[in-house]
């Protein structure tokens, strides 16, 4: 690489400046109490499916929608967004979904035109329904709780060993594993900290990437926000299952499985290979993942990877709404179906880097089991 040669700035995607510089902060934080019920307003219809932590913006301008974050606004800026699984063609909010809450932090309302930064927070069940007198939809959720497990054989740890545990850790844990009726694997699989080194070797594509940090891959420490990072990888439809699961490390697990066995991408129309789990790599300090909006007010859930293939460009490049500043976007259908799978993005400064690079939509593809085409990655939730 030119030594000369200018590395684009991950702190950006996640600012979304194409949204504009009129936006205002919201201050205040709201944490809702775990297993208590709350009544909060719901987004009518959300596209995909949000994990706690997640930051995704949005820009409305029909009555509904802005009224709902007019008034979120004025009171504890937080409503529900209910899990919208694309890949079951259902449209209507049942008793019993699952969602979580958002909060908004920035907010502009400018001739007609709301537009919002939020973060998703906390997990939740739909518990009813109902319509107020102004017309919007109101929940009652339980906000589901978080159950961190301690770690395994903690209630049994020899206090002999505790003179030479800090030297000699993994033989001790074998020792006190040899004491139970199980042999040491079994709660290996359940140990945060290798599923942590588990989690690594299975990230190492996102190294390729433009990490700040020498090609180390940044991921949180605390395993439940480990393991909703880890869920924003996922397609919406997975990351349905993952906001049922109340334990991070069985959050982990699971979600360890599917990476394991789903390395490819193909169209979701017509199951031609779009792209492989090695070319995928971060744009954005937030992660490989992001969710964006067009002018439009309609949102993306999109993925960046390095190299794409079987795509046909069908526009020319424009940098209008860049979601990337300094690279322009052209539309990309696919090859065989020409179904709109994402967009190319080419650096418009000579020495940006990378040169190109795909951001191709989550609802547009499928994953299927690389040793066995012929399957789908479905897997259950174990």
């Amino acid at each position: 690489m030119d030594t000369q040669a200018e590395t684009f700035n991950e702190d950006l995607p996640p600012e979304h400046s194409y949204l504009g510089e009129n936006l205002e902060s919201v201050s205040g934080r709201v944490i809702l109490t775990e297993g208590s019920y709350v009544t909060l307003p719901l987004l009518p219809r959300s596209y995909g499916t949000l994990v706690p932590g997640q930051t995704f913006p949005m820009t409305v301008r029909d009555t509904g929608r802005s009224y709902l974050f007019r008034k979120c606004v004025e009171t504890n800026h937080t409503f529900g967004c209910i899990s919208n699984r694309y890949r079951s063609y259902r449209d209507d909010i049942g008793e019993g979904s699952y969602g979580t809450t958002a909060e908004i932090y920035e907010f502009s309302d400018d001739f007609g035109t709301v537009c919002i930064k939020a973060k998703a927070r906390q997990r939740f069940k739909l518990i009813k329904t109902k319509r107020n007198e102004g017309g919007l939809l109101i929940g009652e959720l339980k906000i589901l709780p978080e159950i961190n497990l301690n770690k395994p054989l903690s209630s049994i740890q020899c206090g002999s060993l505790n003179r030479v545990r800090t030297t000699r850790k993994e033989k001790c844990y074998a020792w006190e594993a040899f004491l139970t009726p199980w042999p040491k694997w079994v709660y290996d699989q359940y140990d945060i900290d290798k599923l942590k080194d588990r989690v690594d070797k299975e990230l190492r594509f996102l190294k390729q990437g433009l990490r700040k940090d020498k090609g180390k891959v940044i991921m949180p420490s605390d395993p439940t926000e480990l393991s909703f990072w880890l869920a924003t990888h996922l397609d919406a439809e997975e990351r349905y299952h993952v906001n049922k699961l109340d334990s991070p490390i069985q959050r982990i697990r699971w979600q360890l499985s599917l990476m394991n066995k789903c390395q490819q991408y193909y169209c979701f129309g017509c199951q031609t290979q779009i792209g492989q789990q090695s070319d995928v790599f971060a744009m954005s300090i937030e992660g490989a993942q992001g969710i964006y909006v067009n002018p439009e007010g309609y949102l993306h859930d999109t993925m960046t990877l390095i190299n794409a293939t079987n795509l046909v460009l069908i526009s020319t490049p424009s940098t209008e709404f860049s979601w990337f500043p300094g690279y322009a976007w052209s539309i990309a259908v696919c090859a065989n179906c020409h179904k709109h799978i994402g967009w190319q993005f080419i650096a418009q400064k000579p020495k940006l880097q990378p040169r190109k690079f795909y951001g191709l939509t989550r609802s547009s593809l499928i994953t299927k089991i690389s040793r066995d085409n012929q399957q789908d990655c479905d897997l259950p939730v174990m």
